[in-house]
Protein backbone atom coordinates (compact mmCIF):
# COMPACT_ATOMS: atom_id res chain seq x y z
CA UNK A 1 0.00 0.00 0.00
CA UNK A 2 1.20 3.33 -0.98
CA UNK A 3 1.90 6.06 1.53
CA UNK A 4 -0.81 9.23 0.59
CA UNK A 5 1.38 12.29 -0.20
CA UNK A 6 1.22 15.35 2.18
CA UNK A 7 -1.01 18.33 0.15
CA UNK A 8 1.62 20.91 0.80
CA UNK A 9 4.68 20.72 -1.29
CA UNK A 10 8.47 21.39 0.07
CA UNK A 11 8.51 24.36 -1.34
CA UNK A 12 5.16 25.98 0.42
CA UNK A 13 6.53 24.03 3.94
CA UNK A 14 9.94 26.15 3.12
CA UNK A 15 8.01 29.02 2.45
CA UNK A 16 5.76 28.41 6.02
CA UNK A 17 8.70 27.75 8.23
CA UNK A 18 10.53 31.06 6.74
CA UNK A 19 7.57 32.66 7.77
CA UNK A 20 7.34 30.83 11.00
CA UNK A 21 10.88 31.95 12.08
CA UNK A 22 10.54 35.21 11.01
CA UNK A 23 7.01 35.85 13.15
CA UNK A 24 9.65 34.48 16.04
CA UNK A 25 12.42 36.69 15.25
CA UNK A 26 9.95 39.27 15.19
CA UNK A 27 8.50 38.33 18.64
CA UNK A 28 11.67 38.39 20.26
CA UNK A 29 13.02 42.01 18.58
CA UNK A 30 9.66 43.70 19.97
CA UNK A 31 10.39 42.69 23.55
CA UNK A 32 13.62 43.78 23.30
CA UNK A 33 12.31 47.38 22.26
CA UNK A 34 9.75 46.82 24.62
CA UNK A 35 12.14 45.98 28.09
CA UNK A 36 14.29 49.15 26.99
CA UNK A 37 11.05 51.75 26.54
CA UNK A 38 10.05 50.37 30.03
CA UNK A 39 12.68 51.31 30.93
CA UNK A 40 13.07 54.95 29.67
CA UNK A 41 8.91 55.05 30.60
CA UNK A 42 10.65 54.63 34.36
CA UNK A 43 13.05 57.38 34.09
CA UNK A 44 10.92 59.78 32.73
CA UNK A 45 8.19 59.07 35.39
CA UNK A 46 11.56 59.72 37.90
CA UNK A 47 11.71 63.22 35.97
CA UNK A 48 8.18 64.23 36.69
CA UNK A 49 7.06 63.29 33.07
CA UNK A 50 4.04 61.58 31.86
CA UNK A 51 5.26 58.28 30.03
CA UNK A 52 2.31 57.71 28.35
CA UNK A 53 2.02 60.59 26.63
CA UNK A 54 5.39 59.59 24.47
CA UNK A 55 4.94 57.47 21.56
CA UNK A 56 8.15 55.10 21.66
CA UNK A 57 9.01 53.46 18.60
CA UNK A 58 8.90 49.97 19.05
CA UNK A 59 10.10 48.02 16.27
CA UNK A 60 11.49 50.35 13.35
CA UNK A 61 10.44 49.50 9.94
CA UNK A 62 12.76 51.43 8.09
CA UNK A 63 15.68 53.15 9.77
CA UNK A 64 17.62 51.55 12.82
CA UNK A 65 18.59 53.75 15.11
CA UNK A 66 21.43 51.59 16.27
CA UNK A 67 22.75 51.40 12.61
CA UNK A 68 22.43 54.97 11.96
CA UNK A 69 24.84 55.91 15.39
CA UNK A 70 26.92 52.91 14.33
CA UNK A 71 27.69 54.10 10.63
CA UNK A 72 27.92 58.16 12.35
CA UNK A 73 30.73 56.79 14.53
CA UNK A 74 32.47 54.05 12.52
CA UNK A 75 35.25 55.95 11.93
CA UNK A 76 36.20 56.07 15.32
CA UNK A 77 35.16 52.64 16.23
CA UNK A 78 37.36 51.66 13.60
CA UNK A 79 40.34 53.85 15.20
CA UNK A 80 40.08 52.12 18.81
CA UNK A 81 38.55 48.44 18.14
CA UNK A 82 39.86 46.21 20.82
CA UNK A 83 39.60 49.28 23.16
CA UNK A 84 36.15 48.79 24.87
CA UNK A 85 36.13 51.56 27.15
CA UNK A 86 37.18 53.83 24.47
CA UNK A 87 34.39 52.26 21.73
CA UNK A 88 31.44 52.29 24.56
CA UNK A 89 32.63 56.30 25.19
CA UNK A 90 32.69 56.72 21.00
CA UNK A 91 29.08 55.54 21.05
CA UNK A 92 27.56 57.22 23.91
CA UNK A 93 29.12 60.67 22.53
CA UNK A 94 27.83 60.36 19.37
CA UNK A 95 24.18 59.65 20.68
CA UNK A 96 24.70 62.46 22.93
CA UNK A 97 26.08 65.10 20.05
CA UNK A 98 22.92 62.66 17.74
CA UNK A 99 20.58 64.69 20.53
CA UNK A 100 21.89 67.66 20.07
CA UNK A 101 22.06 68.44 17.17
CA UNK A 102 17.89 69.15 17.52
CA UNK A 103 18.76 71.71 20.09
CA UNK A 104 19.20 75.43 18.53
CA UNK A 105 22.87 76.55 18.13
CA UNK A 106 23.13 78.71 21.21
CA UNK A 107 22.30 75.97 23.21
CA UNK A 108 24.55 73.16 21.12
CA UNK A 109 27.35 75.34 21.77
CA UNK A 110 26.46 75.92 25.31
CA UNK A 111 25.72 72.29 25.88
CA UNK A 112 29.25 71.49 24.36
CA UNK A 113 31.25 73.47 26.51
CA UNK A 114 29.82 72.11 29.41
CA UNK A 115 30.33 68.90 28.16
CA UNK A 116 33.85 69.25 27.21
CA UNK A 117 35.18 70.61 30.47
CA UNK A 118 33.35 67.38 32.30
CA UNK A 119 35.12 65.19 30.31
CA UNK A 120 38.37 66.18 29.90
CA UNK A 121 40.45 65.69 33.08
CA UNK A 122 41.54 69.19 35.26
CA UNK A 123 44.70 69.69 33.72
CA UNK A 124 43.75 69.55 30.06
CA UNK A 125 45.37 71.75 27.77
CA UNK A 126 44.34 73.68 24.24
CA UNK A 127 45.34 70.38 22.29
CA UNK A 128 42.68 68.52 24.21
CA UNK A 129 40.49 71.13 23.98
CA UNK A 130 41.10 71.62 20.18
CA UNK A 131 40.73 67.67 19.39
CA UNK A 132 37.10 67.49 21.21
CA UNK A 133 35.82 70.42 19.25
CA UNK A 134 37.06 68.82 16.21
CA UNK A 135 35.33 65.31 17.57
CA UNK A 136 32.25 67.00 17.98
CA UNK A 137 32.14 68.97 14.55
CA UNK A 138 33.23 65.47 12.46
CA UNK A 139 30.16 63.74 14.55
CA UNK A 140 27.92 66.87 13.92
CA UNK A 141 28.74 67.00 10.02
CA UNK A 142 28.28 63.37 9.47
CA UNK A 143 24.86 63.18 10.23
CA UNK A 144 23.68 66.25 8.42
CA UNK A 145 25.68 64.28 5.58
CA UNK A 146 24.81 61.37 6.37
CA UNK A 147 21.06 61.53 7.87
CA UNK A 148 19.92 65.05 7.16
CA UNK A 149 16.39 64.04 7.30
CA UNK A 150 15.99 61.52 10.39
CA UNK A 151 14.13 63.78 13.31
CA UNK A 152 14.10 61.26 15.67
CA UNK A 153 15.80 61.66 19.23
CA UNK A 154 17.33 59.28 21.72
CA UNK A 155 15.88 58.43 24.40
CA UNK A 156 18.37 55.60 25.92
CA UNK A 157 20.49 52.74 25.00
CA UNK A 158 21.56 49.59 25.99
CA UNK A 159 25.13 48.56 24.41
CA UNK A 160 26.63 45.21 24.79
CA UNK A 161 29.67 44.02 22.96
CA UNK A 162 32.03 40.71 22.03
CA UNK A 163 34.96 40.36 20.47
CA UNK A 164 33.31 40.66 16.87
CA UNK A 165 30.09 42.37 17.19
CA UNK A 166 28.71 45.58 18.52
CA UNK A 167 24.84 45.13 19.98
CA UNK A 168 23.57 48.19 20.25
CA UNK A 169 19.76 48.72 21.46
CA UNK A 170 18.00 51.98 20.91
CA UNK A 171 14.74 53.70 22.64
CA UNK A 172 13.60 56.34 20.48
CA UNK A 173 11.06 58.91 19.67
CA UNK A 174 10.40 60.90 16.49
CA UNK A 175 10.21 65.00 16.54
CA UNK A 176 7.79 66.68 14.98
CA UNK A 177 8.81 69.68 13.09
Amino acid sequence: MRKKKSGISKKKKSERVKAENKDILNAITNSKYFHLNMKMKKILSAYGMDPDKTKFIDNPDEIKMSAVIIKLAQPYIKRYWGNDMSVRGIISLTITIWNMTFLPEKEQTELQEKFIEEILPKDFDAQDVATMLRLFENLQDRKRELFPNIRTFIMGHDLRMDSENIHLDISSLPLNE
